[in-house]
C-alpha cells in the first residue's frame, strides 16, 4: 500500500510515547483494517493492539496498560452488544482526563449525536466503513504533536491538577502570546482565576471564549456552573438554555435545565423539559431495544439468514415513519439476508427505500449493483456501479473484496481494462488474495 504523509506520526505515536490501540468493537471488518493498517501499512508490531469484543474488562484493561507506561488511544463503539457506551465513554475521560486518546466508531449519524459524543470527550469520531489509509490519517490528525501551544496548555492543566492556578494562569498568558484570543487558552486563564476566587475575572475569560468558537461548549459550561456558584438561576438557566440548543440529545442537561425552571417557578416550562427529558430517555430504551434486535440478527446472520431477516425488518418497522441516514446499516444487512436467501428482487426494494432515507449514498447503489448481478441484469448491474462510483470513487478502498466485486461486474459488462484495474486494486489492499489472483491470472490469458 502506497505511503501517506501521516505514517510518522503514527509510527512516533507508537514508538517514542509508547503508543497503545485498544479496540472495543466487535465489528470484524473495522477491527481487520486497523491491524492491517498498523501491521502491514505501517509495519509495526501487534504487540501495540488489543481488541476487546465486549465492554465487560474496559477499565481493568486500561488500568493494566497504564501501569505499562503506555499512551493509550482507545476506539470505542458508540454501541456494543445493545448496549450505548455514553456513560462509560464519560465516565473513562472523567477518570482519566488528558491521559489517553478516545476515538468514537460509528455508522452515520445526525449532527446532534455528534455534538452529543464530542461533548461526553470524545477527541474524533469515525464514521464507518473506512479505509485503512483513512483511518491512519484520523489517528495521526489525533495524536500528532500540537507544538509549544499544545506542550503549555498541557503544562496549565497539570498545574490546575496540583492546586497551583496562579502558575497556570501566567502558563495561559505565553498560550494567548502565541495565539492571541485562543478558546482554549481563554478558558485555561477561567479555570485559573476561578481558581483562585476571582470569580467576575474569570466570567470574562470565559466569555470571550465562547464568542470565539460558538461550538465549544465547554466555556458555556463553565459559565453555567459559576453563576449556579453564586446562586444566580436566572444566569444559570439562560446559559443551560443555549447548550440545550447546542446539544439537544444530553438528558441530564434537561433534568438540569427542568430544576431550573422550578427554582424560577416557572412550572411550564419545567414540564416541558422534563417531558422532553423523559422522551428522549424513552427514545434511548427504544435504541437500546433496536440494538439487542441487531445484535441478535447479527448471531443469526450466518446460519440462519431468514430468521435474521425477521429480526432486521422488525427494527425497520419500529422505526416506521422516523427512519434517518442511522438506518441505512440496517436496510443493508436486510437485503444481504435476502440475497444469501436468493431474494435478490426483494433485497432491490429494500434498497429502493432506503435511497429514499439517503439518495446519494454510494453504498446503497453498489449494493443494488450487486443484488442485479445475482439476478443476472448485467445492464442494471453496471449502471448502478457507475453511479456509486460517481458519488466516491474511493468505494474500492473499503476492502480487497468489495474491489473484487466491482471487477467481476466489471468483466460481465466485458469492460476488461477496469476489471484488471480494479483487481490489481484488491491486491494492493490484500497480496494474498487468491480469488482476485486468479481472476486476474485468466483476464490476462484470455487477451
Amino acid at each position: 500500500m502506497k505511503s501517506n504523509p501521516y505514517d510518522d506520526d503514527v509510527r512516533e505515536f507508537v514508538q517514542r510515547h509508547s503508543g497503545f490501540f485498544l479496540v472495543i468493537s466487535n465489528d470484524s471488518f473495522f477491527n481487520r483494517n486497523i491491524h492491517n493498517a498498523l501491521t502491514r501499512h505501517l509495519a509495526i508490531e501487534e504487540d501495540c493492539l488489543q481488541t476487546l469484543p465486549t465492554l465487560e474488562n474496559v477499565s481493568k484493561e486500561i488500568k493494566l496498560l497504564q501501569a505499562k507506561k503506555h499512551k493509550l488511544f482507545l476506539f470505542i463503539e458508540r454501541e456494543i452488544g445493545g448496549h450505548d457506551t455514553a456513560d462509560l465513554i464519560r465516565y473513562i475521560r472523567s477518570d482519566h482526563n488528558n491521559e489517553l486518546y478516545v476515538v468514537v466508531l460509528t455508522t452515520e449519524v445526525a449532527r446532534d449525536k455528534l455534538v452529543f459524543l464530542h461533548e461526553l470527550g470524545a477527541d474524533n469520531i469515525i464514521t464507518k466503513p473506512i479505509s485503512p489509509s483513512t483511518l491512519i490519517e484520523k489517528i495521526a490528525f489525533t495524536v500528532k504533536p500540537r507544538g509549544q501551544l499544545g506542550e503549555l496548555m498541557d503544562k496549565g492543566r497539570q498545574l490546575l491538577d496540583i492546586g497551583k492556578p496562579l502558575e497556570a494562569a501566567q502558563v495561559a498568558k505565553q498560550v494567548l502570546e502565541l495565539k492571541p484570543n485562543s478558546p482554549s487558552g481563554l478558558l485555561l486563564v477561567g479555570d485559573a482565576l476561578r481558581a483562585m476566587g476571582q470569580k467576575n475575572k474569570a466570567l470574562r475569560a470565559y466569555s470571550q471564549a465562547e464568542k470565539g468558537a460558538k461550538l465549544f461548549l465547554e466555556p458555556l459550561k463553565k459559565i453555567a456552573a459559576l453563576y449556579r456558584d453564586e446562586g444566580d438561576t436566572a444566569a444559570e438557566v439562560k446559559f443551560l438554555e443555549r447548550l440545550d440548543k447546542l446539544s439537544p440529545l444530553n438528558v441530564d442537561r434537561k433534568v438540569e435545565l427542568g430544576a431550573g425552571y422550578i427554582k424560577l417557578r416557572d412550572t411550564e416550562r419545567a414540564k416541558a423539559t422534563f417531558d422532553q427529558a423523559v422522551r428522549l430517555a424513552t427514545q434511548d430504551a427504544i435504541d437500546a431495544i433496536n440494538d439487542v434486535t441487531q445484535a441478535i440478527a447479527a448471531r443469526c446472520m450466518e446460519n440462519d439468514p431468514g430468521l435474521a431477516e425477521h429480526y432486521l425488518r422488525r427494527i425497520l418497522t419500529a422505526r416506521q415513519n422516523k427512519l434517518d441516514r442511522s438506518d441505512i446499516e440496517t436496510f443493508n444487512r436486510l437485503g444481504l439476508m435476502l440475497r444469501r436467501q436468493g431474494k435478490w428482487q426483494e433485497a432491490i426494494e429494500e434498497y429502493q427505500k432506503a435511497l429514499k432515507v439517503s439518495p446519494q449514498d454510494p453504498g446503497l447503489f453498489y449494493n443494488l449493483a450487486m443484488a442485479h448481478t445475482e439476478g443476472r441484469q448485467f445492464v442494471e448491474s453496471y449502471q448502478f456501479l457507475e453511479r456509486a462510483l460517481s458519488i466516491n470513487p474511493d468505494l474500492w478502498r473499503s476492502s480487497e473484496s468489495v474491489c473484487y466485486n466491482i471487477a467481476t461486474i466489471y468483466r460481465r459488462y466485458d469492460k476488461r481494462d477496469l476489471a484488471v484495474e480494479y483487481l490489481q486494486k484488491a491486491l494492493e489492499l490484500e497480496p494474498d488474495f487468491e480469488k482476485a489472483q486468479m481472476m486476474l491470472e485468466e483476464l490476462r490469458t484470455t487477451d
